[in-house]
């Protein structure tokens, strides 16, 4: 595998699932990397040989990119798996925080990693748009209703009207 399929590799597979900067980082990383091993001497295939599979590389920059505070999800992280377990049990410990009005008050984050969650959540979206087109299209169906019932006796007066002439 030579130098630019290796990069090549690398970027598709980190394509989409870490932040553009993140991705030009490594690939940045490992072209002089690459570059510096062959400047001593070193052939190329070797180096690259050395560095194992770029998708298992990419594999690792994805799952070390999750754990910092920079995410791609946009949430915050709590460091490792067993950190964030520890934190998880404090949370579910201490689930209210007391503000000073002594009101107590919790938050939850919804999980939109889940299949099942997005497709609630475009279901609730949905339902949401047709109740207040449904709405819309009632109100709209009553103002008919009332132009059928009242467009006669305007009609009737603007007859009226005409027939008893503008008034001086």
């Amino acid at each position: 595998m030579t130098k630019t399929e290796f990069l090549q590799i690398l970027r598709e597979e980190l394509d989409g699932r870490v932040p553009y900067s993140v991705i030009q980082e490594n690939l940045n990383y490992y072209n002089s990397y690459i570059d510096g091993e062959t400047a001593k001497g070193r052939p190329e295939l070797q180096v690259i040989e050395e560095l194992g599979g770029p998708r298992i590389i990419a594999r690792t920059i994805v799952d070390a990119t999750l754990d910092t505070e920079d995410r791609p999800d946009g949430f915050q992280s709590y460091g490792g798996r067993e950190e964030y377990d520890g934190a998880a049990k404090r949370t579910a410990q201490k689930q209210y925080t007391e503000y000073g009005d002594g009101q107590k008050r919790s938050v939850h984050y919804v999980d939109f990693s889940k299949w099942y969650v997005r497709l609630l959540a475009g279901l609730a979206g949905f339902v949401v748009i047709f109740l207040l087109i449904t709405l819309f299209m009632g109100i709209l169906g009553l103002a008919g209703w009332i132009l059928s019932v009242v467009w006669p006796v305007l009609l009737v007066l603007l007859v009226i009207w005409f027939m008893k002439g503008p008034r001086r």
